[in-house]
């Protein structure tokens, strides 16, 4: 017979876990781990958060345009099955033109830079 943890879970049941090794309890009823569970679930709660999820989803590196299109183009298609919220849908079109604006932004002003060094009129006053 497989020893149990002796402990209850909140609906009153039996718990079905096996006991540390060497203790009576499992790790999550053992009275000594009171502390290290509170930690374990901030840990777990955060590791869910929404920041978390979309860090691990997305690549670190700048996203190409068309990176960014096929990005929108899941994000398009999970708002229209109901995977996405509307809502979080508009945020992320609003979010990529954003990037967009700023890409293109960066690659003007890279361009202007080299045709200025290219006619020799030098740096521009801000």
């Amino acid at each position: 017979m497989v020893a149990r943890c002796p402990s209850l879970t909140r609906d009153g049941k039996a718990c079905a876990a096996s006991p540390r090794p060497g203790k009576a309890h499992c790790a999550w009823h053992d009275p000594s781990l009171a502390e290290r569970r509170s930690e374990w679930s901030a840990r777990g709660g955060a590791a869910r958060s929404n920041r978390v999820r979309a860090q691990r989803a997305l690549p670190a590196e700048i996203l190409t345009t068309d990176e960014l299109s096929a990005w929108l183009g899941v994000v398009f298609k999970q708002t229209m099955v109901g995977k996405i919220a509307p809502p979080v849908g508009t945020a992320c079109a609003n979010l990529a033109r954003t990037i967009h604006d700023l890409q293109k932004d960066a690659g003007l002003e890279d361009r202007l830079g080299e045709l200025e060094t290219l006619l020799g009129i030098g740096k521009r006053a801000s």
